[in-house]
């Protein structure tokens, strides 16, 4: 393994149209050290840390080359849903799923129960923008700079982060494919932003997605529709105008949208929970702003909190 040898895998990233196209379906850098060794170069993360904060493409835009980005609009709504089957054109998207609602063996799911807080399940019942939820933000900071610290606010599993499982070529070859019918639908240029898997009694605590801004698509699907409401998977957000809570409970193939902002007054707080017996999954997606504009008007209903 070598800083060499990443970088001239970088290189032939940049050149190749079929490598680009692959790195849209890419979110860390264990799938980019994963997809390297599959094309014969070989480097670990941190090679790969070293050479990409050296690497320059003579085709890459320079330093102020890039035009500034307009001021944007401000969202009129907080979430649109569709259901996946009924949305014409997504079908392709829909075949897919059952290659991508995986569960690596690599997981340790027992050990992923012992992570289990009750109290930060508990959590996402209050607005993250009081004082029971800013005390607990300030003890996972303070948490997560401890030497070997988990992250607690994430209790569920990324996907992408399981490239060691005999299922993920096919897996991540599902992804590119995704990514292709998606690009045909939309137009424009599309990216995966997450690939979750949450198992029985899992969450996302609040956050924003600030330093991310811009509209998100996620697909969410179960493994089994929920008996009962109390069983059902559900996002939950703040409604940025009026301070409510609005929870979305969830059925099976959904997709969503909502948009992350930065401004301080309109910060998109969310969290997901899935406190049930049931399988989540959620794949994310970074949309083009005019996303809204590739779906029939009879399916525009946006659902305001």
């Amino acid at each position: 393994m070598s800083v060499a040898s990443c970088t001239d895998f970088l290189q032939q990233a940049f050149d190749s149209p079929d490598l680009r196209q692959r790195l849209k379906a890419i979110t860390g850098t264990p799938e980019i050290v994963a997809l390297g060794g599959r094309h014969g170069y070989e480097f670990d993360v941190g090679e790969l840390a070293t050479a990409s904060s050296s690497f320059r493409h003579p085709a890459a835009a320079g330093p102020g080359t890039r035009p500034p980005s307009p001021t944007p609009a401000r969202t009129a709504f907080y979430h649109y849903e569709y259901e996946l089957a009924a949305t014409p054109g997504l079908a392709a998207v829909a075949g897919e799923l059952p290659n991508l609602t995986i569960q690596p063996p690599t997981v340790d799911l027992a050990g992923f129960d012992a992570g289990f807080r009750e109290g930060d399940l508990r959590s996402l019942d209050r607005a993250p923008t009081g004082p029971v939820f800013e005390r607990l933000y300030r003890e996972l900071q303070d948490e997560a700079t401890r030497p070997g610290a988990n992250r607690r606010d994430f209790h569920l599993v990324n996907l992408d982060e399981q490239v060691g499982h005999p299922g993920y070529p096919d897996y991540f070859a599902a992804k590119t494919r995704v990514i292709v019918a998606l690009e045909e639908f939309f137009g424009e240029e599309v990216r995966f932003s997450g690939s979750l898997w949450y198992p029985p009694r899992s969450y996302r605590l609040w956050h924003t997605n600030e330093t991310q801004p811009g509209w998100r698509m996620y697909v969410v699907d179960l493994d089994a529709d929920p008996a009962h409401t109390g069983e059902a998977s559900f996002f939950r957000y703040q409604n940025p105008t009026t301070g409510e809570l609005v929870t979305l409970p969830e059925r099976r193939q959904i997709i969503r949208f909502f948009k992350a902002e930065q401004d301080p007054q309109r910060l998109f707080w969310h969290c997901i929970a899935n406190p049930g017996p049931h399988h989540r999954w959620s794949f994310g997606f970074v949309v083009p702003d005019n996303w809204v504009d590739r779906f029939p008007a009879e399916l525009i209903s946006p659902e305001f909190g």
